[in-house]
């Protein structure tokens, strides 16, 4: 019996030009990271620079907030602003006026937008594919566009210089949202679980609150949480309906600090009041975040 001797040299040399190119590889890798993490920082910074701003104003002095030269750091500390903002008696009602109107608008408009969303989804009626693409389209058009229509039409209901009015006036920009944005989450649930439910004894309500509701849970809370930014930081509608000054929004209630009857422009007070303001949708966030994150990811997914 013969033995054949198999030259093992060649693949090894084969094999040692593939090693060379891995580690060749892995060190572009590691070069283009660090270019995408500089240039992703160098984004955060330009992106983060106007928030700092905005801190640091509120704790400069009168001094630093007039002078030519801008301050990147204040001279000295003061919190004047901030007492200013707290001795305002106008703060908390507007405050309080931003609160019903953006908890009163998302609530209608997350139950409205729900139940169209699920209509869309779920049911093949005439127009339907129409319904949809008026749904992106309005939320293309301006809100400058429809403002002075929606002012007329709220006029002649009476339901101008009322939060109720501006609530529903709200429901013309977040029910499209909500609708376009939950069709996709909806449309995902395959309607295969509806009937298994109906079959198990559930009627279609019964099925919609075990099975639809329960599976779009994270796409109400992102669309919620948008939706709730949205009508928070809205100014233009209620600068126009709301003319009574004890009905104004803490959004209108911050333009009275960009020119204050004695002293002018007070920007530090301005910036407070802004900061104060965004705290909500901040806390918001951080509390909601693992939910938005999730929502955002599950209406991409078809399941």
């Amino acid at each position: 019996m013969t033995t054949v001797d198999v030259p093992t040299d060649r693949p090894a040399a084969a094999a040692a030009p593939k090693v060379r190119a891995k580690v060749r590889t892995t060190g572009e890798s590691r070069g283009m990271t660090w270019v995408w993490n500089t240039l992703g920082l160098g984004f955060a910074a330009v992106m983060g620079f106007p928030i700092y701003w905005m801190i640091i104003t509120t704790f400069k002095t009168n001094k630093d907030l007039i002078s030519k030269d801008p301050t990147f750091w204040p001279s000295s500390f003061s919190f004047d602003s901030y007492t200013t903002i707290f001795d305002d008696k106008a703060f908390l009602p507007a405050l309080q006026n931003t609160a019903v109107i953006t908890i009163g608008s998302v609530l209608l408009g997350l139950v409205i937008g729900f139940l169209a969303a699920v209509a869309v989804a779920r049911f093949d009626f005439r127009g339907r594919n129409f319904f949809i693409v008026t749904m992106l389209v309005v939320q293309m058009v301006p809100l400058l566009a429809i403002l002075i229509p929606l002012y007329v039409v709220m006029n002649e209901a009476g339901l101008t210089s009322s939060i109720f009015g501006v609530i529903l006036a709200y429901l013309v920009f977040t029910v499209p949202y909500v609708v376009w944005t939950l069709r996709s989450f909806i449309v995902n649930i395959p309607a295969e679980l509806d009937e298994a439910a109906m079959v198990d004894g559930c009627t279609k309500w019964g099925a919609f609150f075990r099975v639809i509701l329960p599976l779009t849970l994270p796409g109400l809370i992102t669309t919620g949480v948008y939706s709730w930014i949205q009508a928070w930081n809205e100014f233009i509608v209620v600068n126009t309906m709301l003319s009574s000054g004890g009905k104004q929004t803490s959004m209108a209630w911050l333009t009275f600090y960009a020119t204050t009857p004695t002293r002018g422009a007070d920007y530090g007070a301005q910036m407070a009041g802004a900061l104060l303001v965004s705290l909500p949708v901040i806390l918001m966030f951080v509390i909601f975040q693992k939910k938005v994150s999730a929502g955002l990811t599950a209406g991409a997914v078809k399941g």
